[in-house]
């Protein structure tokens, strides 16, 4: 299996939305998992109370009903050599979380791939999100084209 496999979730406003499977992918359906568990085991009020089962609802809402209406919104924007990139900051998401992301537009395809969920953010130290992500598209972590991601995507 290619390390940069994405999958097809879902198209929504026009994008096409993918999960890097060996990071977000993985990211998610561990919490998915887990998330479950808790339905099994809680009353209904302590479920939707629980911290994970929040976080998981937040990503999810993040994913299908805020990013794909403005992706390139200036409240997802990054700077510097993470300009390429947006994340997701707030809207739901625990305080201190960030759902990193890229978006890419061309004429013939609208695709935004989910790359990463991270905590903490906590400016200043070296495990910061946004300097442990940035370190990520130093080293390449993230094929830099539309093609490149789809050429390593499995559509499911």
């Amino acid at each position: 299996m290619n390390l940069w496999q994405e999958w097809l979730w879902v198209i929504i406003n026009g994008w096409r939305i993918y999960f890097v499977k060996r990071l977000f992918g993985k990211q998610r359906r561990d919490l998915q998992s887990e998330v479950h568990e808790l339905k099994q085991k809680l009353s209904a009020d302590q479920y939707v109370k629980h911290p994970k089962v929040k976080l998981y609802a937040a990503i999810m809402i993040a994913i299908k009903k805020k990013i794909p209406v403005d992706p390139y919104g200036s409240h997802f924007a990054l700077t510097g050599s993470l300009k390429k990139y947006g994340r997701v900051k707030k809207m739901g998401l625990p305080e201190r979380y960030r759902l990193f992301f890229r978006a890419i537009k061309t004429p013939g395809q609208n695709a935004i791939f989910i790359l990463w969920l991270e905590y903490p953010r906590k400016a200043g130290d070296k495990n910061d999100c946004y300097a442990a992500f940035g370190r990520m598209v130093n080293r390449g972590d993230f094929p830099e084209s539309l093609d490149e991601l789809l050429l390593t995507s499995d559509e499911n």
